[in-house]
């Protein structure tokens, strides 16, 4: 049914899981061999989808690999059926012995969704006369990081993560590109690459006004007396003049 050219590549993506093979969970602090024996024979020639984590069995071989938008066109493309069956590695296990390379292919193809996920913001900002601002003024915002910012207030600890943090382009996500709000002397703008960023003053928003951006009810980061936790991070924030 598949391709050489599609299986090759499937195979340099995934691990083969097989009979036996240790299944490490972490959560639970057990591990156990994994039993796949039953799956062969019945979906064979099929993918299963769980948790961004992709399941595929070719000539009675089973391969895992975590989800990619060229992976799913790939297995489309070839004939592959999508069917219901168990997903390992997709629900926080991982394989003992194959770690080290699950984890560098979960990276890369972590890598890939964000690549992905910009290129669909910026066909969306041109799409809508969404435009950029100069280098020099997004040079002295804070690009909010894909993993959050932990903050402490005098009354509150919390982690704040960009308008966008999934990395997926659906309806509602579009809906906050080319926005942005203030208050107490901050401005937040999501930025035609689907990226957050955070702004002293308010200088900034006739710029971001001229290239298209609106105003809409955005949660404004550091703008209530948070001190930002992570000193990297809190010296990059200090840095930036208005």
């Amino acid at each position: 049914m598949a391709n050489n050219n599609v299986m090759d590549s499937l195979k340099k993506g995934a691990i083969r899981v097989y009979d036996g093979m240790i299944a490490v969970w972490p959560q639970y602090s057990s591990e156990e061999p994994l039993n796949i024996s039953e799956l062969t024979p019945k979906f064979n020639g099929c993918f299963a989808v769980n948790n961004s984590t992709v399941s595929v069995i070719s000539d009675n071989e089973v391969f895992v690999a975590p989800y990619t938008r060229n992976l799913m066109c790939s297995l489309h493309s070839a004939g592959f059926c999508e069917k219901h069956f168990y997903v390992p590695f997709s629900n926080g296990d991982y394989p003992k012995f194959e770690q080290f390379k699950w984890n560098n292919l979960r990276m890369k193809a972590e890598q890939v969704r964000r690549d992905n996920f910009v290129k669909d913001c910026n066909e969306f900002a041109d799409k809508h006369h969404i435009g950029a601002i100069s280098d020099e003024t997004l040079s002295r915002c804070f690009k909010m990081p894909i993993e959050g910012v932990r903050v402490k207030h005098p009354y509150f600890e919390d982690t704040y993560y960009p308008v966008l943090a999934n990395c997926c382009l659906d309806y509602t996500a579009a809906d906050k590109i080319g926005k942005f709000c203030y208050n107490n002397g901050r401005v937040v703008f999501v930025y035609r690459d689907g990226m957050t960023y955070v702004a002293k003053g308010y200088s900034i928003v006739d710029e971001l006004s001229a290239a298209g951006y609106s105003k809409s009810g955005l949660f404004v980061p550091f703008s209530n007396g948070e001190k930002i936790m992570d000193y990297a991070l809190a010296a990059r924030w200090d840095s930036i003049r208005k």
